[in-house]
């Protein structure tokens, strides 16, 4: 005996083609997050290079002269012109750079995935002047660089107005040295 009005059988839904999951609008908010993780990756992966190039120089002391005076090519990057841009729009100039969390914790499997997901996600930064900054990855909005030419014309540019014959010097050095020349009058002043 069969039942007069048999239910019907659920149709499966179809797969969708892959043009079909494509045309599929992404969650907007994992996309931002995804942009954000994506950043902060890119920006990890050259302060780490950064931080490895300053460490393995030879430069006498992390200041334009310490880069002026290297054995190296690679220390004359860490004159100021490499930079970080915060997210306030602060150009921050790099003399020396080192991560502070730069290792992982050979501990136990919730440990390990604690320090890797927190390494090399904060970087002490030292500036050709002397000032320290200690900045999450999250805070840098760009990573700005002069290049050798732009250089070049601002070591002109200010040997032409200082007319001192200050060639050879790195960039940034004379803003260094009149610094050095400001303290220095400000510590005789004091004496006084």
């Amino acid at each position: 005996m069969t039942h007069p009005n048999p239910s019907p059988k659920p149709t499966p839904k179809p797969t969708p083609t892959p043009s079909q999951r494509a045309a599929r609008a992404p969650d907007p908010q994992r996309v931002v997050v995804r942009r954000d993780l994506f950043w902060q990756n890119v920006m990890r992966e050259i302060l780490s290079a950064l931080a490895a190039a300053a460490g393995s120089g030879g430069r006498l002391t992390p200041t334009p002269k310490g880069a002026a005076y290297s054995p190296g090519p690679i220390d004359d990057m860490f004159d100021g012109r490499l930079a970080l841009i915060t997210n306030f729009g602060q150009r921050i100039p790099i003399a020396d750079i080192i991560p502070v969390f730069a290792c992982s914790v050979p501990s136990s499997t919730e440990k390990r995935c604690i320090s890797s997901e927190v390494q090399c996600t904060v970087y002490q930064v030292r500036t050709p002047a002397g000032e320290i900054y200690t900045l999450p990855i999250s805070e840098i909005r760009a990573f700005h660089s002069l290049s050798e030419e732009l250089v070049r014309t601002l070591e002109e540019r200010a040997e032409a107005i200082s007319g001192d014959g200050s060639a050879g010097q790195p960039f940034g050095f004379g803003a260094f040295t009149s610094l050095e020349s400001e303290l220095e009058e400000s510590e005789t002043a004091d004496d006084a």
